[in-house]
């Protein structure tokens, strides 16, 4: 038996100017050389009295970049005065006071405002980041969906959905892995016309001004696919490629192509498909102006006798996806699906905002107040994932520990071995949080400089830590 090399505690307060969070420095750096706070204060009206917008919704989002939750989300700020030095502000709002900032903050007027921060937010960080980073296959890829968050008969703007649920609906559209444009759908708006609006938002404030409109690449699910939603595609001139299993005439389509359309694509065990194949064919439904190319797939599990069958509206053409093609030796439908298999990578970008964010669970029952802490929640989540998409790939070094793949990121969707797994490969925001905001650290201010000496940080988040520092000190 070893002797207990421990055989008493004792607890001592020293009153130093020190934070457990001084690793929100890299967000608060960031956020200023991106110009964020000065655009949330051009753009946000007056207020009369009281804590502006500019304080009101900084400290909200950095609140909730240290892992606090709702309304709740300035309370860590309003005990901890060295954080608050550090983040230049002079106290922040109560729980009961970010309650009642909340219902002007969802009025159409500010929210109108907190969208164009948000997609001007976007464009910068696409602007100052390399192509080569934000592209996937040549492709800018942008990701419309929306998701069902906590609802109740109490709570205002709950819809019934049927497959899904009940709950509020929130619509969002990403640009590569940036969350470009959201809004939580109010009485009477649905999914498909909110993610028709922001789409255009986006499109007009963050994809043409940065000339990147002829390699978009809109990837959306198969409500979306349908006649008014791949027309407005179409109108602005984006490639798409959009579910069609909405479309009844879909299976019956696909089921009729005679056996010689057919390429065969074999087994898959990662899905577990004893055979599959894919064709492509063309598709007009009642009541549409002209026809358009699906892409279809079929497959049997093994046992099953019948096919089950899946399609994809489609508008690339063929020399779009030719370098695709002749790469990886595809067909021009084993490409098109494996462009429209990375959607289901975009799609674990949500995590960070409904787990991590907590957005899941609407902190108010009121539809107003709900959309402004949507607003800015939505801020804080795109702002932290700017710090990694600025940053880029870091690796660990071998002599730090064997599991590189723990702390290592990287900017854009790459190949793996198995087709379905080709999402982003970022910290998740609760990691990222733990591992590089939750430092604790010194806090000193002298001659309008803030001092910050991280305290007790092992070699290996020193690294880490200083390889995002020194990106955000240089976008």
């Amino acid at each position: 038996m070893q002797a207990e090399r421990v055989k008493a505690i004792k607890v001592e307060f020293a009153d130093e100017a020190v934070t457990a969070f001084g690793g929100l420095a890299v967000a608060e750096q960031t956020a200023r050389r991106l110009g964020l706070w000065r655009d949330v204060e051009r753009t946000l009206p007056k207020r009369g009295k009281g804590f502006d917008w500019l304080t009101a919704v900084k400290t909200m989002v950095m609140g909730l970049l240290t892992g606090s939750q709702g309304t709740y989300a300035t309370e860590p700020l309003r005990e901890d005065e060295p954080l608050v030095t550090m983040l230049g502000v002079e106290g922040a709002p109560e729980e009961a006071t970010v309650w009642r900032l909340l219902g002007p903050m969802g009025a159409e007027e500010l929210q109108e405002g907190m969208g164009g921060v948000q997609r001007r937010l976007a464009r910068t960080v696409v602007h100052r980041v390399s192509r080569k980073a934000l592209l996937m296959e040549g492709f800018l890829p942008i990701f419309g969906d929306g998701t069902l968050a906590e609802g109740s008969g109490r709570r205002e703007a709950t819809k019934v959905i049927e497959g899904k649920g009940a709950g509020l609906l929130w619509t969002t559209v990403f640009v590569g892995p940036l969350l470009a444009g959201q809004r939580l759908a109010g009485p009477g708006e649905g999914e498909q016309a909110c993610v028709r609006r922001i789409l255009r938002e986006v499109v007009r404030d963050v994809v043409e001004p940065e000339k990147l409109k002829k390699r978009a690449l809109v990837l959306m699910d198969s409500l979306h696919g349908d006649e008014p939603t791949v027309k407005e595609l179409e109108e602005q001139q984006l490639w798409y490629i959009v579910g069609a299993n909405k479309l009844k005439a879909t299976e019956k389509t696909l089921s009729e192509r005679p056996e010689p359309e057919w390429q065969e694509m074999g087994p898959d065990a990662a899905r577990g498909w004893a055979e599959s194949a894919v064709c492509q064919c063309w598709l007009q439904c009642e009541g549409w102006e002209k026809k358009r190319v699906l892409v279809g797939r079929r497959w049997r599990r093994e046992g099953e006798l019948i096919y089950n069958y899946s399609g994809v509206l489609v508008n690339l053409p063929a020399e779009q996806v030719h370098p695709i093609m002749a790469r990886r030796k595809m067909s021009y439908a084993e490409a098109i699906w494996s462009l429209y298999d990375r959607k289901a990578g975009y799609e674990n970008c949500y995590k960070d905002f409904l787990d991590d964010l907590a957005l899941h669970y609407p902190p108010c029952r009121e539809y107003v107040r709900n959309a402004g802490f949507y607003s800015v929640a939505a801020l804080a989540g795109l702002l932290a994932k700017a710090v990694q998409v600025l940053a880029g790939p870091f690796r660990k070094s071998p002599a730090v520990g064997s599991d590189k793949a723990a702390d290592s990121t990287s900017v854009a969707p790459t190949p793996q071995k198995s087709r379905r797994r080709a999402e982003p490969r970022f910290m998740r925001l609760w990691r990222f949080r733990r591992r590089l905001l939750t430092l604790p650290a010194r806090i000193a201010y002298h001659a309008r400089t803030v001092k910050i000496t991280l305290l007790g940080v092992c070699d290996s988040v020193r690294r880490q830590f200083e390889h995002y520092w020194s990106a955000c000190c240089r976008c």
